[in-house]
């Protein structure tokens, strides 16, 4: 069986993507889509309102971010690690199920080649699992009102988001360097929905526009597309193919780990546990650097990693990664079309939707 792709790893494209309000392909627009005038302002008014609304549907993201090729390495020694599939998610398309009932009780599925991912929330109780490495990992939330949950699997791998909350990010960098006007209106699985395309004021920034189209009835956020500066095609697509505004069984959020799973305890964030959890490497440090469209965001290696043995695995990722990295002093260095990596000598990792060169100059500054 082939080892299923993994989403995006948070320790490089998310950790600037969503710090910078980033994320879908563009829709066609529809001429015979007539639906009361809202200004932009209205219709951004309109996508933050829908907190709190219930769904179920599939999600389809897409990237294209101008990477080499790297499928001759699926299937040889490295084929599989973190590494080979994350690069593979950064040039493909793939799909997950999502299952959202309010503020607290969310689902995301990704099923592919008879493997199955998950994140699920019923509550203050989140389950990661991964059917593969039959690794699960379990978080008892301080309180409900809790909204930043994990995202990734026991292995570090993370899970995609819904249109919704990756929206939510992206509003929260409209001020004060961003300029919002409306656009066409269009229809995404079915579904009448406004427009408006989201600028950046910052020359700094790879990004050169966002469109957030958003449902007409609910303002719940259907597709989300970021066009990278001087790329035609869409650098990264989140987006519903079909939905659903029903509220979802109860029983969908319901999660027992199967027999034989490895069940990880982690830490409630902000207790002293979590805080004890991270001094021992369990987690990386994070450090962000600037704000809006350029927030730059570094992750310090933990303990653990420093420390691990070295396996074929990760030699055979560390190899697949000398393909796409350049050396530069003090490290190396991967510019996409939208987002720039820099991984120092000293195991830091650091992103952001900026180039290079301005990338380096941040890290080096600090």
């Amino acid at each position: 069986m082939k080892k299923q792709s993994r989403w995006i790893p948070a320790v490089v494209v998310p950790a600037a993507v969503v710090a910078a309000g980033i994320v879908v392909p563009s829709m066609a627009a529809n001429a015979e889509v007539v639906l009361p005038e809202k200004t932009p302002q209205q219709v951004l008014e309109l996508a933050a309102s829908s907190s709190g609304a219930s769904f179920s549907g599939t999600v389809e993201q897409t990237s294209g971010l101008g990477l080499p090729d790297v499928s001759s390495f699926q299937g040889q020694g490295g084929a599989g690690d973190a590494t080979s599939d994350a690069l593979e998610l950064l040039t493909g398309s793939h799909t997950a199920e999502v299952f959202v009932d309010g503020t607290d009780k969310q689902r995301v599925q990704v099923v592919e080649d008879l493997a199955e991912r998950d994140v699920v929330r019923d509550g203050d109780s989140v389950w990661t699992w991964d059917s593969e490495s039959k690794e699960a990992s379990h978080l008892t939330l301080p309180d409900t009102s809790v909204t930043e949950v994990p995202t990734a699997l026991p292995d570090g791998t993370a899970v995609p988001q819904t249109p919704a909350e990756l929206a939510s990010a992206l509003l929260s960098a409209v001020e004060p360097t961003t300029t919002v006007t409306a656009t066409d209106n269009v229809k995404v699985a079915g579904r009448t929905a406004y427009q408006v395309v989201l600028t950046p004021d910052d020359p700094a920034t790879l990004v050169g526009s966002a469109t957030l189209t958003v449902d007409s009835e609910t303002g719940v956020p259907l597709k989300v597309v970021v066009a990278a500066k001087g790329q035609a095609d869409p650098a990264v697509s989140v987006g519903f193919t079909s939905v659903d505004f029903s509220a979802p069984s109860s029983d969908v959020f319901d999660f027992t780990p199967p027999a034989g799973a490895a069940v990880t305890e982690v830490p409630a964030p902000g207790t002293d546990d979590a805080r004890a959890h991270h001094a021992d490497g369990q987690a990386p440090e994070k450090t962000v650097l600037g704000s809006g469209w350029s927030t730059i965001v570094g992750l310090a290696p933990s303990a653990t990693s420093e420390s691990a043995p070295t396996s074929a695995s990760s030699d055979d990722g560390s190899a697949l990664l000398d393909q796409v990295l350049t050396p530069v002093d003090g490290g190396k260095v991967l510019q996409t079309s939208l987002v720039s990596v820099f991984v120092g000598d000293d195991g830091r990792v650091w992103a952001g939707a900026v180039d290079a060169d301005a990338l380096q100059a941040a890290v080096a500054a600090q």
